[in-house]
């Protein structure tokens, strides 16, 4: 018997008997619907985050070559053959650290970005949500800075292309506000020198009496009145 009855919109009922598959019972017909299978993916898929945030610390902390899917599955109170329902090597549990951590920090940037029409706001927006970033994901950046190459090409492929369409991004956002008064390999030149700045911060220590969002507003004030000297310089070649 089934201990819930769910309604739907057109009147028939939802009756979850079954592991499965539930089956939807309404006046104009009968529908499936693969409601057990899709909880059980997110069961899994909810598991398997747990274990890579686990995988994340331990490569941080020992390194990717010193890590042993021993050492991820007893972290995770796992079996040594049960971690592998989850993942067939360690390479498997770095490449989905890092191309879910992509995945995060662009959809973040983005949402920034959205905010603000304002070109000075949205570089501002991008240099603070990249420093906020570190305390929540400082395992996954540091590996990603350190570990990457361990990932076979295939992979080390994706995950170089999404941190390129960061730096795409990141490019475009500083082109819109400097406009004409940086030439073009100066606007790459200076998104890289942000991008370096914004990336120290994973060398910070967190008991350092500068807070993150102090250091977003220094680098903030240190690229827009560094840059200042080169519109002047560029100003006067002209």
């Amino acid at each position: 018997m089934c201990d819930k009855v769910f309604f739907n919109e057109k009147g028939g009922f939802v009756c979850p008997a079954f592991s499965e598959w539930k089956i939807i019972f309404e006046s104009e017909g009968t529908d499936v619907l693969r409601c057990g299978k899709n909880a059980m993916k997110d069961d899994r898929n909810k598991r398997k985050s747990s274990i890579a945030k686990i995988g994340a610390k331990l490569f941080s902390k020992k390194g990717f070559a010193e890590t042993s899917m021993d050492d991820i599955a007893t972290t995770a109170r796992l079996s040594k053959g049960g971690i592998y329902h989850y993942f067939s090597s360690k390479t498997e549990v770095l490449y989905f650290i890092l191309d879910n951590f992509m995945d995060v920090v662009l959809k973040e940037l983005e949402d920034e970005l959205d905010k603000n029409d304002n070109e000075l706001e949205r570089v501002r927006g991008l240099i603070f949500c990249h420093i906020d970033q570190y305390p929540k994901y400082l395992a996954e950046a540091r590996i990603l800075f350190h570990e990457v190459q361990n990932l076979p090409p295939k992979y080390y492929k994706k995950i170089i292309a999404k941190e390129r369409e960061y730096n795409r991004i990141t490019h475009n956002v500083l082109a819109e506000y400097f406009g004409s008064s940086l030439k073009k390999n100066q606007v790459t030149a200076v998104t890289f020198i942000l991008l370096g700045m914004c990336n120290s911060i994973y060398a910070y220590n967190p008991e350092n009496p500068v807070s993150p969002k102090q250091m977003s507003q220094m680098i903030f004030d240190i690229l827009v009145d560094g840059v200042c000297g080169i519109q002047r310089k560029n100003s006067g070649e002209e």
